[in-house]
This record gives C-alpha cells, sequence and structure tokens, in this order.
C-alpha cells in the first residue's frame, strides 16, 4: 500500500478531516479496515473501504479518544496501529 495512513481525524461537520484517511487502499479492493475500542469492541469494518470511517457507530458519535484498527490486504501481512478521534 503506497501513501500513509492518518493517525488522527477531526470528524466535527466542517468538511476537514471529517474522515479517517487511509491512501492507496483503493487498490485493494478486496481489503478490510477493521477498527475497534480500547476494550476490543469493533466500531467500524469495511471490505475495500468504500465507505470512509467518520466516527460514528451505528449512526451515534464515538466519543473522542483512541482506537485501534487492523488493515487485511490480503495479498500481504496485516497492518495495525491506532488512530484518534479529536472533537
Amino acid at each position: 500500500m503506497t501513501g500513509g495512513i492518518a493517525n488522527a481525524f477531526t470528524p466535527n461537520g466542517d468538511g476537514i478531516n471529517d474522515y479517517w484517511k487511509i491512501k492507496g487502499i483503493e487498490n485493494y479492493t478486496n481489503g478490510t479496515v477493521s477498527v475497534f475500542t480500547r476494550d476490543g469492541r469493533q466500531v467500524y469494518q469495511s471490505k475495500g473501504y468504500a465507505v470512509p470511517f467518520d466516527g460514528t457507530f451505528n449512526g451515534k458519535q464515538l466519543p473522542a479518544g483512541v482506537y485501534y484498527y487492523v488493515i487485511d490486504l490480503k495479498s500481504c501481512n496485516l497492518i495495525s496501529g491506532n488512530v484518534t478521534i479529536l472533537r
């Protein structure tokens, strides 16, 4: 995967950094992106990242804080790390 994975975003509706950016993910249409809370609860999953993570779960805003992600590109190793929601 080329590009980079943003380590923070600000989903506040101002049109700037409202979604978590993962550069190059569009080249991995079979890959999956999953986001978890600190206690391991999955709050987001997408195949191919067609709908970017906007900091919500079941239509409600998630609290500001650190979340953990796993990106499975299927063609290489898993990528994991953390992303911070700033509100």
